[in-house]
């Protein structure tokens, strides 16, 4: 068996090897926001509990997908931001970047003879991530870089050709921890106007997750709202709206997201997911109205929505 020393690539020999076997290929990633209201009206609480139910696949590890199972575990990458007075004024924060699996798989290919070895490489590769994360090795990256490697065994690899992978899943992690703590640091004390700027947020989203998904045309692109979705700016005024029983809400839902996203479907390849849609302590009278409006508003943009309890498989 051949081993490889250093970072180069692997000789022509293996290559041709290799030929003759097909690796699996990384699935398109699916790219999900979550948006956490910190407004008076919802119960923050229940819908901190929803919220911290969906994040630990993504920061430990599993986030990176994996091409050799049954069925295939796409890459995952996910993103932060807040329901706000003026929802632009809240920091988006980037938790975990779909990037890294793609980078790892490009790797992997490279360096790897044939499937007995990139399977178990590859499986490695989800160990040390969540090993490096839970148990806080990230913080020096040499004596991290050493960690991923004594995870991942020789591999048919000298520790030499096993350090760039290392590196890259050491800082990865880092970035994870440092984004963590600066959204634990924000949700804690915000140091903006408190509000329910709900239409807004959503269309910063949408912004946002379409630049992140242009490296993938194929990505799954999801956004899951953590909020009672009572939006209180004067301008539309919708709790008084839809305390209105004889108000249609759908058809109101439909004309507010003509308004907002056109008709050509804007949000055709997007998820909306509405977690804890009833976790409001202050407008229990028009829940259903708001329910109404808001699975219409999305749809009528093209939207799949669904309705959760929290965020687990989100």
């Amino acid at each position: 068996m051949m081993t490889l020393t250093g970072c180069g690539s692997i000789s022509s020999a293996v290559n041709s090897v290799f030929a003759d076997e097909t690796f699996p290929s990384l699935p398109a990633p699916e790219i999900t926001t979550y948006i956490l209201d910190l407004s008076g009206s919802t119960n923050s609480l229940a819908q901190l509990s929803a919220l911290n139910s969906g994040i630990d696949d993504y920061v430990t590890g599993k986030s990176l997908g994996n091409p050799f199972s049954n069925p295939k575990l796409k890459p995952r990458g996910l993103s932060m931001q807040f329901i706000t007075r003026s929802s632009g004024q809240a920091p988006r924060f980037l938790l975990v970047s779909a990037d890294i699996s793609q980078e790892l798989y490009s790797w992997m290919i490279e360096n790897s003879s044939n499937l007995d070895q990139a399977e178990p490489l590859w499986n490695g590769f989800i160990r040390a991530r969540e090993v490096v994360y839970n148990e806080k090795f990230y913080d020096d990256i040499q004596s991290c870089s050493e960690k991923v490697i004594e995870i991942l065994g020789v591999q048919a690899l000298s520790a030499e050709a096993l350090g760039d992978p290392s590196r890259m899943i050491c800082k990865d992690a880092l970035k994870t921890a440092r984004s963590s703590e600066a959204l634990k640091e924000f949700n804690d004390d915000p140091r903006i106007p408190m509000g329910s700027d709900v239409f807004g947020a959503v269309k910063l989203a949408v912004n946002n997750m379409k630049r992140s998904s242009e490296a993938y045309s194929t990505a799954t692109t999801t956004i899951a709202i953590a909020s009672d979705m009572i939006d209180e700016n004067p301008k539309r005024n919708l709790p008084k709206i839809l305390r209105d029983e004889n108000k249609n809400a759908c058809s109101l839902g439909k004309k507010l997201s003509v308004e907002d996203f056109g008709d050509q479907l804007e949000l055709q390849d997007f998820k909306i997911v509405l977690v804890g849609l009833g976790n409001t302590i202050m407008y229990k009278e028009i829940i259903e109205n708001n329910r109404k409006f808001w699975n219409c508003y999305f749809e009528t943009a093209g939207a799949e929505v669904q309705e959760a309890i929290d965020l687990a498989g989100y």
